[in-house]
């Protein structure tokens, strides 16, 4: 995922809410939600950044550079930790700081000149078991392909 300026789309979401979300532990590239739920899930706070999907929109460039709009979706994802909650009501409560600090950072930001701001598509929240929690934003922004 490459905008115009060479950068990589995803080491700038990670950098953007590196600088933006203090409420996260952590905050690194994940390949696949999958992952997180295998194994021993990841310290409370810790935050994924997911790339998910990509759709590319006809080039209406008819003549001269071909410039190609993409809509890019990926997924935030962090981990809510505590034991002995049964019910889950201090993780659910843990979630909302979380999704304040992602929201925060990522809400109405331009990710290259000319691309759609990020917005929110979607969240989920689901049990990882063995008293952690793993909460998904899906969010959707767009880029450019150039041919360059």
């Amino acid at each position: 995922l490459r905008n115009l300026e060479g950068v990589v789309m995803i080491e700038a979401i990670v950098e953007r809410l590196e600088q933006n979300a203090p409420a996260f532990s952590s905050i690194s590239v994940a390949e696949d939600l999958d992952a997180l739920a295998a194994g021993t899930a990841p310290d409370h706070g810790a935050c994924f950044v997911v790339p998910y999907r990509e759709k590319a929109r006809p080039n209406k460039q008819g003549y001269g550079d071909f410039r190609q709009t993409v809509d890019v979706q990926f997924f935030v994802a962090f981990v809510v930790r505590h034991h002995g909650d049964v019910r889950g009501k201090e993780r659910a409560k843990a979630f909302d700081n979380f999704k304040a600090s992602s929201e925060q950072a990522l809400a109405g930001w331009e990710v290259q000149p000319g691309s759609n701001l990020c917005a929110l598509v979607n969240s989920e929240g689901t049990s990882l078991g063995n008293g952690a929690s793993v909460y998904v934003q899906l969010w959707e922004t767009t880029r450019f392909l150039t041919g360059a």
